[in-house]
């Protein structure tokens, strides 16, 4: 597998966007590594760029815990998950809520000032480095569809099986640059050494402000 970066692995994969997109889209990156990627996607269309954070819902110390995720407001609960970890329905609801405000912070630390950018009756295409969690992705993708996007693209180097089936019921397409694998490999390159601050997201989030005011 090709090694890329961020940077050129959003470059790539604009190439592909554009094979299915007819309309001017948001993109909304998932995750630091995702925004760097985005801003790719974002500046090939001359479209806005968003971003849609994410967290785990985990028993805090205690390993292997995660029972589900928090992205935007929306939370998917395994039902399975939390079976197996006895946890309370109220336990449940509490981390839930915490979760929930720790996203939202994150979100407006991210924009650093910038607004949100509607989404309702568009088409999204929801950026990510590949690195992501498959109940992180699908919570964000869940998030977007509850927020009323017409049309839902996921975009990323690369994706496990077990991601895509997790997609499947939200999203319109997926734009990768190599098949799904088992033992799948995000295909960015290691030695990239580019470590995205929420300065430096809020600095391509801000950027693509001027093309929204523009369209």
């Amino acid at each position: 597998m090709l090694m890329l970066t961020r940077a050129e692995a959003g470059r790539r994969l604009a190439l592909g966007v554009k094979a299915v997109v007819r309309d001017l889209p948001i993109i909304r990156a998932l995750t630091p590594g995702g925004v760097r990627l985005g801003s790719e996607l974002a500046s090939a269309f001359g479209c806005p760029l968003d971003v849609v954070a994410v967290t785990r819902l985990e028993v805090p110390g205690r390993p292997h815990s995660v029972f589900g995720a928090v992205a935007d407001g929306t939370a998917i609960v395994l039902p399975e998950r939390v079976r197996e970890l006895d946890l309370p329905d109220t336990y449940v609801a509490r981390l839930v809520a915490l979760a929930r405000r720790d996203v939202d912070q994150v979100t407006r630390n991210w924009r650093d000032g910038a607004p949100p950018v509607q989404v309702r009756g568009r088409t999204v295409v929801l950026a990510d480095d590949g690195v992501s969690d498959a109940v992180l992705v699908a919570a964000a993708a869940r998030a977007l569809r509850e927020e009323g996007v017409s049309r839902l693209i996921y975009a990323a180097p690369s994706a496990s099986p077990e991601l895509c089936r997790c997609l499947d019921p939200y999203c319109d397409h997926r734009i990768l640059l190599y098949p799904p694998v088992a033992d799948h490999d995000p295909g960015i390159c290691a030695a990239e050494f580019e470590h995205t601050t929420r300065f430096d997201i809020g600095k391509l989030v801000r950027r693509s402000r001027g093309t929204l005011a523009a369209g």
